[in-house]
């Protein structure tokens, strides 16, 4: 049995920059050895096993042949019979496809440190088609690296775009597409990953869209390393908001302050703007119950709009004002507390902005 360390790990190191889990690959044995050795089997389509003492990831060796159509249309073998080689052909790109055995000897049959040096994302093989996974791998790769000068070679590209026009894509699930994306939103450069996956077409399968405009979210990306603000970034100015959530299945959070900050945005642009108007944006966004969720959200749009006439507002104040009313105890009818505490609302802001 031999075990060597693969994926992220190598490719990081050799990168010099920073890695927080490693993978390793077992040559050489089954996974009944394995478990007498106290690993823990965690993996059901093919056998993934924690070590008994560090609780990384160990798997078996692989190969593993097409099926049918989507990202899990798989079958694997597993015998001791596979090799290295053989197991690291089945893998994506070439610079995810570097192994390294105990001694800190390199095995890399595939050039992957030829590519690290001429800063290329390349696939591995003619397999690379078979997952459609790869597209939004490779577009969040090339989001990663792109800050140490990584760009996707052209064949690559050509095959990502053969993918896209075979429409297996669209077998993906909205939690995986989900997941790629949020990995992506956490690099330096999240743009490039949505750029990517606009110039091969996969944009508009994923989403009802073809275009996001990454400006805000280039803009914002130099200070905020939030996923949610950078999301929020992206869509909260697109008409199609709602849908756009809904196709990346975005948390619910991110649906909330996207939805809100949108809002605002308008709000923003309008030419001029009364105490009325205001209350109606209290009212749509729930400042009253979600005080913290609308100044966040408040926050985020100032990244998102150019031309702000309305920046004189003090937000933290105006909400502070709003939510210090409170409903008179002398009405007991429903109706009659609801009016006076909005008139109550609307005076206390008109005083506020004579005397600002």
């Amino acid at each position: 049995m031999k075990v060597y360390l693969v994926g992220g790990a190598v490719r990081d190191s050799l990168l010099k920059i920073p890695f927080y889990e490693k993978d390793w690959v077992v040559v050489g044995a089954t996974k009944e050895e394995l478990i007498g050795k106290g690993y823990k089997q965690i993996g059901k389509e093919f056998p993934v096993f924690l070590h008994p003492e560090t609780k990384e990831e160990y798997a078996l060796a692989r190969k593993e042949r097409k099926t049918g159509t989507g990202h899990k249309a798989f079958s694997f073998e597993f015998d001791k019979s596979v090799s290295l080689e053989e197991d690291l052909e089945r893998r994506d790109i070439t610079i995810n496809a570097i192994a390294q055995d105990k001694k800190g000897n390199l095995i890399d049959p595939f050039k992957g440190q030829e590519d690290l040096k001429n800063k290329i994302i390349r696939r591995v093989s003619d397999a690379f088609k078979e997952d459609p996974l790869r597209v939004l791998r490779v577009a969040r790769f090339a989001a990663k690296l792109n800050g140490h000068g990584f760009k996707v070679d052209e064949d690559t590209m050509e095959e990502i775009q053969k993918i896209v026009s075979s429409g297996e894509l669209t077998t993906l699930s909205r939690e995986r597409i989900w997941m790629e994306t949020y990995k992506a939103l956490t690099t330096d450069n999240p743009e490039v990953y949505f750029k990517v996956i606009e110039e091969c077409g996969a944009l508009s399968q994923i989403c009802p869209v073809s275009q996001l405009d990454t400006s805000f979210l280039a803009k914002a990306m130099k200070t905020q390393t939030d996923p949610n603000v950078r999301w929020t970034c992206l869509v909260a100015s697109n008409s199609s908001l709602e849908d756009i959530n809904n196709s990346f299945n975005v948390p619910k959070e991110y649906v909330e302050i996207s939805e809100v900050c949108s809002l605002i945005i308008a709000f923003k642009k309008l030419d001029s703007v009364n105490v009325k108007d205001i209350i109606e944006l209290a009212d749509k966004t729930d400042i009253y119950r979600k005080e913290e969720r609308f100044l966040k959200a408040e926050k985020i749009s100032n990244f998102c709009i150019d031309n702000n006439s309305n920046q004189n507002l003090n937000w933290n104040e105006i909400v502070k004002l709003i939510n210090n009313i409170k409903a008179s105890s002398d009405l007991k009818e429903g109706k009659l507390i609801a009016k006076k505490l909005r008139e109550d609302r609307l005076n206390a802001i008109q005083l506020y902005l004579s005397e600002s």
